[in-house]
């Protein structure tokens, strides 16, 4: 008999009919049963709320367009004691709630278990991290105690720890209790939400992590991160907002990533300039 661990599934979910089946099923395919499968109808006008019924789902109705406030109202609908996170278009590996499990028994103060991904586009893997990038990551980092072959402990995060990891919403598993604390999702950010969400988490509570791949997080033409211009300009603004209040987030976390645009501004301004040089050279030559 299959042991079912106190554990709340939160999918949110918009026009998902391509990929929620897939979703719910890769849940109810784990080896450890989770206690409830909650799926957050955000304005469904397609099947999706049709199919997580028939799979058994519980479906809740929140009306109000966007991906934080589904999310925060599934949370709010949960019951269990522990909540993971799933978007509608991933899929979990079926040893992943008995692996985060094993790593909450491990880690019985973590606030959040997470774990490693891989990106798949048409069903063929585009992206994963090899065993050998991943321990290379913790090279020169002090801070991780090992606590099984595939389990690290993370037991106070600070700047030295970024930009190596943080959590997302498809590998999180968090303890009830880390909501009451540093609160939901913050319903004004429209992209990057997770990523100011995680680092409230990591200033106030330890990690564990898994360190195994255990999700698929799919790439396909409607997927809500490819507006590049969006998450551009929401990343800058969440960076700016952490800087302004550094006591909700883990110490230097915020100016680490300052830091990172700031350099990455200045690589892709270089970049346009070599580029329209170019054309000026080309635009010269063409008409000599």
């Amino acid at each position: 008999m299959i042991e079912t661990v106190p554990v709340s599934v939160v999918i949110p979910a918009l026009n998902a009919e391509r990929f929620i089946g897939e979703a719910i099923e890769s849940v109810q395919a784990q080896t450890l049963r989770v206690s409830e499968i909650i799926v957050v109808d955000n304005g469904c006008t397609d099947r999706t709320v049709q199919i997580a019924s028939e799979l058994g789902a519980v479906v809740v109705e929140e009306k109000r367009r966007g991906v934080s406030l589904a999310r925060n109202a599934g949370v709010r609908c949960s019951t269990q004691r522990w909540v993971a996170l799933l978007d509608s278009d991933d899929l979990w590996d079926a040893r992943k709630i008995e692996h985060q499990w094993a790593a909450v028994r491990a880690c019985p103060d973590a606030g959040v278990i997470a774990c490693y991904f891989r990106v798949i586009e048409n069903n063929s893997i585009i992206l994963e991290v090899s065993d050998e990038v991943a321990q290379e990551r913790w090279a020169d980092y002090h801070g991780r105690v090992v606590r099984s072959d595939h389990c690290s402990y993370f037991p106070k995060i600070e700047h030295d720890f970024f930009p190596r990891f943080l959590p997302s919403c498809s590998d999180a598993m968090l303890r009830r209790d880390v909501f009451a604390t540093i609160g939901l999702f913050d319903e004004e950010v429209s992209y990057n939400e997770d990523f100011e969400f995680f680092m409230r988490v990591l200033a106030r509570y330890p990690l564990a992590l898994v360190e195994k791949t255990l999700i698929s997080c799919r790439r396909h033409d409607q997927k809500h991160s490819f507006n590049r211009q969006g998450m551009r300009d929401s990343l800058i603004s969440v960076v700016n907002h952490m800087l302004k209040h550094p006591e909700k987030y883990p110490t230097g976390g915020p100016q680490v990533y300052r830091d990172r645009i700031k350099k990455h501004f200045l690589t892709t301004e270089r970049a346009l300039q070599e580029q329209s040089e170019s054309d000026r050279n080309e635009s010269r030559n063409k008409y000599r």
